[in-house]
C-alpha cells in the first residue's frame, strides 16, 4: 500500500552579502517503512543499513543521536565510497538508487544512531 512521507526544509540566512531563503515541502510517495533500527557504534563498527543487493530505490534517514561531541559516524555506500559524516545530532535524508547500499562506520568515538528506510513507490 502506497502512502506519503511529508517533509519540510527551511533555510534562511538574511545576513551577509548573499542572503538565502529556501523553503521546500515535498510530499514523497512511499511504501510502508521497509526497515528501521538503532546502532551503538564501537571502535570496529562498520554496519549495514541497506544491502548493496537491494533492487529497489529507497529514501534513507539516519540520525546520530549521540550526546558526545566527538562521536562521529561515516556514512558510505556498499563499496565504501563516502556519502557523509554525521556529527552528534546531525541527520541525513537521501534518496538512494537501487543496488547502491548504505553502511555506517565508527569515526572518532562511540555513539548511537537511528535509521529508517522506505521503498519509493
Amino acid at each position: 500500500m502506497a502512502t506519503t512521507l511529508s517533509s519540510t526544509f527551511r533555510l534562511a540566512s538574511l545576513t551577509g552579502t548573499d542572503p538565502v531563503n529556501i523553503s521546500i515541502a515535498p510530499t514523497l510517495s512511499i511504501g510502508a517503512p521497509t526497515a528501521s533500527g538503532s546502532i551503538a557504534t564501537t571502535a570496529s563498527s562498520n554496519d549495514t543499513v541497506l544491502s548493496g543487493s537491494n533492487a529497489k530505490d529507497v529514501y534513507v534517514f539516519i540520525r546520530n543521536t549521540g550526546a558526545s561531541t566527538a562521536g562521529n559516524v561515516l556514512v558510505t555506500d556498499s563499496s565504501s565510497n563516502n556519502i557523509g559524516l554525521l556529527k552528534p545530532q546531525d541527520f541525513l535524508f537521501i534518496p538512494l538508487k537501487s543496488l547502491v547500499g548504505c553502511r555506517v562506520a565508527y569515526d572518532t568515538a562511540v555513539t548511537t544512531l537511528d535509521w529508517f528506510y522506505w521503498t519509493r513507490s
